[in-house]
């Protein structure tokens, strides 16, 4: 009788087949996280593309975007320090109920959430989140609250926190108490950045927590170009940027380097984002633009301000 033969691999060709399959894998991986990154970009891109419909119905409404930060005595902690320019745009971004549950008399809900309607600081709202930013829009926990964050904020006048508080001109398109009109922009709508991106940072820190009037939580600046690695300046505080070796804060690896400082009034942060090599900003006139890292400091600075006579052309 002839043996009966079986047909199979041999354990050197099963070898060989898996080593071709882990270098396609090692091939496509690359590409499909391009693909998925793209796909992420471009959802971030439309959230802003949203945001600037909405300040713009904001304006047919009120003659004037949003109140960059509310206090009621005019200086930064007049209180209640929480209202802010994004607060003011909830209704055009389809979050009325959490707009009518938001109650303006009230102190910020980290100081006592007392009156606060339930689930509404700590709600998380996908227009204002980032995908390519891991945490973007999550809540934080800040002093014992969990609160909502945003991946995109608003630029303030000047360079620092004592400067957006002084709102002097120059100015930006958001102040203490004021929203800058369209009539204002004597540069140019096109011209004229008026938010962009920002990274939430790390649990515990307070970038991108939009519930109080300090540099990173609501006040951005243009005093650095698109994801410098100049350290942002922030509060020397623990849910900022605390001095000390156990300061997780200071993430520069993730582009989110800090210092911590006791002077608030020295306190700022420029846009930031997990793309590959700039920022997406708002402009005034609803448009949105990529903007490089490798922008001019002068020219990204004249971006910034609403009427200092610099019109730029290409950037």
């Amino acid at each position: 009788m002839q043996p009966r033969r079986t047909s199979g691999f041999t354990l050197i060709e099963l070898l060989v087949v898996i080593a071709i399959i882990a270098v396609l894998i090692a091939l496509l991986l690359p590409a499909v996280q391009q693909a998925r990154e793209a796909a992420r970009r471009t959802q971030c891109k439309n959230n802003l593309k949203q945001l600037g419909l909405a300040m713009h119905n904001y304006h047919d409404t009120a003659n004037m975007f949003p109140i960059g930060s509310v206090s009621r005595t005019g200086g930064r902690f007049g209180g209640p320090e929480w209202p802010y320019l994004l607060h003011f745009l909830y209704p055009y971004i389809d979050q009325t109920p959490l707009y009518n549950n938001l109650n303006f008399a009230l102190p910020a809900p980290y100081v006592s959430t007392a009156g606060w309607a339930p689930n509404t600081f700590d709600a998380k709202i996908s227009a204002l989140q980032c995908p390519s930013d891991g945490q973007g829009g999550a809540a934080k926990n800040i002093t014992g609250q969990s609160m909502t964050t945003s991946n995109y904020l608003g630029f303030f006048t000047g360079l620092n926190d004592a400067q957006a508080n002084a709102d002097a001109n120059p100015r930006a398109a958001f102040g203490m108490n004021r929203g800058a009109r369209i009539r204002d922009i004597t540069d140019g709508t096109s011209n004229t950045m008026i938010v962009a991106e920002y990274l939430t940072g790390v649990s515990g820190d307070n970038r991108g927590w939009f519930w109080t009037n300090r540099a990173g939580s609501q006040f951005m600046f243009a005093t650095n170009t698109p994801n410098s690695s100049i350290p942002d300046n922030l509060l020397d505080n623990p849910t900022f940027c605390p001095t000390g070796n156990g300061n997780s804060a200071n993430n520069p690896q993730n582009n989110l380097p800090c210092v911590p400082d006791g002077n608030d009034s020295n306190n700022f942060v420029s846009p930031r984002s997990r793309h590959t090599g700039g920022v997406h900003v708002l402009l005034g006139d609803g448009a949105v633009r990529f903007v490089s890292s490798n922008v001019d400091l002068t020219t990204w600075r004249n971006l910034a301000q609403l009427s200092d006579g610099n019109v730029i052309g290409d950037f």
